[in-house]
């Protein structure tokens, strides 16, 4: 598949970007990258090498490890918190796992709709609260 468009990468205060061709859109900031200042993953996943960009592919990465040790607990019956022996109540509305009444909090988070953009609040376990500065 062909990508219109050349790399913005590189560029800043007064510094044009990269201009080579374009191999890759980014899936977090929308800008196109070349082979040089970006990564094509498999099924279009691709990212830029921008800093923020980095950042938010390896939180995916640690957040998918993060729930596979965290899911044998809910098995159990067990809250998904490593440690805690008390049973589940709820689920977090992020990652889906459920916890103990004292391992969710309410968080406001903005969250982006078709209708624009909405603070909500919502019950948050602790990972996945420390982990929405980095999505807001």
């Amino acid at each position: 598949m062909s990508v219109e468009g050349n790399c913005s990468s590189g560029g800043g205060f007064l510094r044009r970007g990269c201009g080579r061709g374009a191999v890759g859109v980014c899936v977090y900031c929308a800008e196109p990258f070349c082979g040089d200042h970006g990564t094509l993953h498999p099924n279009y996943y691709e990212v830029c090498q921008r800093k923020a960009c980095f950042t938010k592919f390896a939180d995916v990465g640690a957040h998918h490890r993060w729930l596979e040790a965290h899911r044998s607990a809910n098995s159990m019956s067990m809250c998904a918190e490593g440690g805690c022996q008390e049973r589940m109540q709820h689920s977090c509305e992020r990652c889906r796992l459920r916890f103990c009444d004292q391992h969710l909090v309410d968080q406001a988070v903005t969250e982006r709709r078709l209708e624009g953009t909405v603070r909500v609040v919502q019950l948050l376990c602790p990972h996945c609260a420390a982990r929405r500065a980095l999505w807001d």
